[in-house]
């Protein structure tokens, strides 16, 4: 629930009244009353931003004394009284064609309507606009759901930062030592300042890192998460020094003073404490001593910075501070003494609120982190003082300014060498870390949810351990909701505008797209949608976003894609024009869409089994999102074809194998992972184990694709390597496809240089020409003769074969789906295709080439 809004205090009301006094010139009498309760309920800085927006829009609609119709019209609209679509008001004011006063006007009514949330950053412009169309009790009821999942995860992250570290050999020491490194070589000269960046998605452990560091080192940490936000950890309380700069200050000058502070308030703690004390014993008394809300440690700051605001030799005051850092008794001991911590830091590439004196254009104000740079500069060289920058947003690794904006970073002399930023700092092994050391011994064991979320990074395992005494298919539903919410970057309920970057968050934990040649989302992937960080290189200024395997977030991504074909459609149109862009042939093209469809079939088929287990158990309550059960391969087989297995024309399989293939072989796996190696039954039984499908490298023999089949027989529980085959699918995309008709003989594992355990085994082949169509159709035609794949060799008694002919003989697609994938197939990057059909582009095109192409184009 919203907290509940007390009135002000006394001293206080003095300001609402006169708020009151204000709204009342705006002559709108019949909501005086209204207000004035609105007031006394709110901080007055809520009630001045209404009033100010509320101005705004009276000013831009003209309402006047004499001309109040459209001033109560927009009251009653901000208050509720009416209750409309947001396109419909928008239509009705005339604010669809000016989107300042768009903005004005829904932000006007989310905050009139819903103050306790007005300040709330999970809830996007969409959402707000959203509940304009439901009641009050309503729009609080849907706000109520979409902010509840990150407090139901606060607590958990509370614990996480209690529980035990796992790997810190792997994870800390190694960061640790490049640390140490960093400061030991802070040289004016060569660096632009004493700091480096700690880069990760959401949830991967930046801020539990930051905590087993203090246990080593020296850490002061300060949180610039905003004020009202429901995340952990909260905001500290220095970030109001850090983020709300005196007015008309020299903003170098101040930051120079408040380091210098901390540094001074720091020292003066480790000199009070006993030296017989243990040293890793005073490093977490500290931390809990300047994170705390109830010790001076504030206050001190506070006092010491007032008292070097008052004299005017603030780099002196640094360098004696920095002096002093040195001879401190536990500081002394390291490289690295003192390590100021900036979470939450892309605050700081907000502009400053108040200009500085120096400033005559505010527009033209640089940010704020621009002048705690220049700030860090001072820092004296080996002083043994560094700081780190941490955030999901990889803007905070690469601040190199350019010198016209700032001269503080222009090299000396002619022949000077630029300032080096510190490479940052992503490589935060957290990953599969709550897996357990000994993999699923038995079929059971395979679909565990609390073994498939260890998976990935180590928030869901610890969530899933906290609720496991409680109802653990509503723990996994709410787990699923707030994954999704991580993917989307967005708490809305019900349909959201599907961005590139929702559309890869989505597409990338489940059929995995190609990121590494877009740059320009790479960075907003990372910082807003879950995306990992799999390379930057700083001399490039370039990097590389990935979504690894997560069970968690394909669960999420396939649960959202698969009851709502509008946006999967919608994801796949985004990815046809973000590829087109790019340099992608038809032949990854064809790969791309052939995981789709594989995935889709997949869903499709897990989700009509839960509804036909619902149905025959008289199925009454709440449906949760819920990991699916495993797949029979006759069953997926049904759904890819529309025809019964047992009809389809399998190629040379023998009767035996067609029975152990049919009737014992299962699929699990909801998402695709890229492989650099050829598929082995150890990889493969690896991939059950996660619930994954490989897709195959680029020069992989005979298959693009291999999806895992475990032939299951119902009185053996105990998993058995023997029991490993595949499913593998070889994509063209061509129309002129000439090896159709030799496919047959080369897809075996022998071919493919798969390794299987037990080489008699069952295995299937599926091949897609998704240019072409099926061979005419012959006297005594059957529908299912479209999917019998040309022979070729000798015949294979273990191998089942099909071949699908174009999109068109996958009869589960939706003909909005089949339109979307047709699209991706037929990306043509390559200039001539560009121009399409257009003669006149053709022509142009021409002019390039050697005269004997351009003769045989024309």
């Amino acid at each position: 629930m919203a907290p509940r809004r007390l009135p002000p205090p006394y001293h206080l009301r003095s300001k609402v009244t006169s708020l009151e006094e204000r709204f009342k010139r705006l002559h709108v009498e019949s909501e005086d009353k209204h207000f004035r309760k609105f007031s006394q309920s709110v901080p007055p800085r809520l009630v001045e931003r209404y009033l100010e927006i509320l101005e705004e829009l009276f000013k831009h609609f003209r309402v006047a004394p004499g001309n109040l119709e459209l001033g109560a019209l927009t009251l009653k609209v901000a208050t509720g009284v009416i209750i409309l679509a947001w396109d419909k008001i928008s239509s009705a004011f005339g604010a669809k064609e000016n989107k300042s006063i768009e903005d004005k006007f829904v932000e006007l009514a989310f905050l009139r309507r819903y103050p306790d949330y007005y300040e709330n950053e999970q809830i996007d412009w969409e959402a707000r606009a959203s509940i304009f169309s439901v009641s009050l009790d309503q729009g609080r009821s849907i706000l109520e759901r979409a902010t509840e999942p990150s407090t139901v995860a606060v607590d958990v992250v509370r614990k996480g930062y209690l529980s035990d570290y796992v790997g810190r050999d792997e994870i800390v020491t190694p960061i640790l030592s490049t640390l140490n490194e960093n400061a030991s070589s802070w040289r004016p000269e060569e660096y632009h300042a004493p700091y480096t960046s700690l880069i990760g998605p959401t949830m991967i452990g930046k801020t539990r890192l930051l905590m087993e560091l203090a246990d080593e080192i020296c850490v002061v940490y300060i949180c610039l998460r905003l004020p009202n936000s429901s995340g952990e950890p909260k905001r500290s309380q220095l970030a109001t020094e850090m983020l709300e700069t005196p007015l008309g200050a020299d903003l170098e000058v101040y930051y120079v003073q408040l380091i210098t502070a901390i540094l001074s308030v720091t020292i003066k703690f480790f000199q009070s404490a006993s030296k017989r004390k243990d040293r890793k014993e005073l490093l977490r008394a500290w931390y809990q001593h300047h994170n705390s809300p109830n010790t001076k440690f504030y206050s001190n700051v506070q006092s010491e910075l007032k008292r070097l605001t008052g004299k005017n030799d603030a780099v002196r005051q640094l360098i004696l501070a920095a002096e002093r850092l040195g001879k401190t008794h536990i500081l002394k001991s390291s490289p690295l003494k003192v390590l100021l911590a900036i979470d939450e830091a892309n605050t700081l590439l907000d502009k400053p609120r108040n200009r500085t004196v120096s400033s005559e254009n505010q527009s033209e104000e640089p940010p704020l982190f621009r002048f705690f740079r220049r700030a860090l500069r001072n820092v004296p060289d080996s002083s043994g003082f560094f700081a780190i920058l941490v955030d999901t947003n990889s803007c905070v690794a690469n601040f190199s300014p350019r010198t016209e904006d700032d001269p503080s970073c222009r090299s000396i002399g002619t022949r000077a060498e630029p300032f080096k930023l510190y490479p940052p700092i992503y490589e935060l092994r957290t990953m599969d870390r709550m897996v357990p050391a000994d993999p699923p011994r038995s079929w059971a064991e395979l679909f565990l949810p609390e073994r498939l979320c260890s998976y990935g990074v180590p928030f869901f395992g610890s969530y899933l351990k906290t609720k496991m005494r409680a109802n653990l298919s509503v723990a996994v539903d709410k787990m699923a909701r707030f994954a999704l919410n991580k993917l989307l970057c967005s708490f809305k309920e019900g349909p959201i505008t599907i961005t590139e970057s929702r559309a890869l968050a989505l597409l990338g934990p489940t059929i995995g797209v190609p990121l590494h040649g877009q740059a320009r989302l790479n960075s907003q992937l990372m910082a807003s949608h879950a995306a990992h960080c799999g390379y930057i290189d700083a001399n490039r200024d370039s990097q590389y976003a990935f979504y690894p395997s997560q069970p968690i977030y394909a669960l999420a991504a396939n649960y959202y894609l698969q009851t709502n074909e509008d946006v999967l459609i919608s994801c796949i149109n985004s990815l046809t024009t973000i590829l087109s862009q790019g340099d992608v042939g038809p032949g990854d093209a064809g790969e791309i869409a052939s995981r789709i469809i594989l995935l889709c079939a997949m869903n499709k088929t897990a989700a009509d089994m839960k509804t036909a287990k619902e149905t025959s158990a008289d199925f009454i309550g709440v449906k949760h999102i819920s990991f699916p059960d495993p797949v029979p391969v006759i069953k997926f087989l049904e759904t890819l074809t529309g025809i019964s297995a047992h009809e389809l024309p399998l190629g040379s399989i023998d009767a035996d194998h067609k029975r152990k293939l049919l009737e014992h072989g299962m699929m699990f796996w909801n998402h695709f992972m890229h492989f650099s190696e050829r598929p082995t039954t150890e990889s493969m039984l690896e991939c059950l184990h996660r619930g994954l499908a490989l897709q195959c490298r680029s020069n992989q023999e005979a298959f693009d694709q291999v999806l895992t089949i475990y032939l299951k027989d119902q009185s053996e529980d105990e998993l058995d390597e023997a029991n490993v085959t595949f499913c593998g699918i070889q994509v063209k995309n061509r129309k002129y496809d000439s090896e159709l008709k030799t496919s047959q003989g080369k897809m075996n594992p022998e071919k493919a240089k798969i390794e299987i355990k037990e080489k008699t085994n069952p295995y299937l082949s599926l091949y897609f020409t998704l240019q072409n169509t099926p061979p005419k159709k012959k006297e005594n035609y059957k529908r299912q003769d479209n999917y019998k794949l040309p022979s070729n060799g000798p015949p294979d008694y273990r191998q089942a074969s099909l071949v699908f002919y174009g999109l068109d003989s996958f009869h589960f697609l939706s003909p909005g789906l089949k339109e979307a994938l047709k699209q991706l197939i037929d990306i043509r990057t390559d200039l001539v295709s560009r121009h399409g059909k257009r003669k006149q582009g053709l022509d142009y095109v021409t002019d390039f080439f050697l005269r004997s192409t351009a003769r045989r184009l024309n």
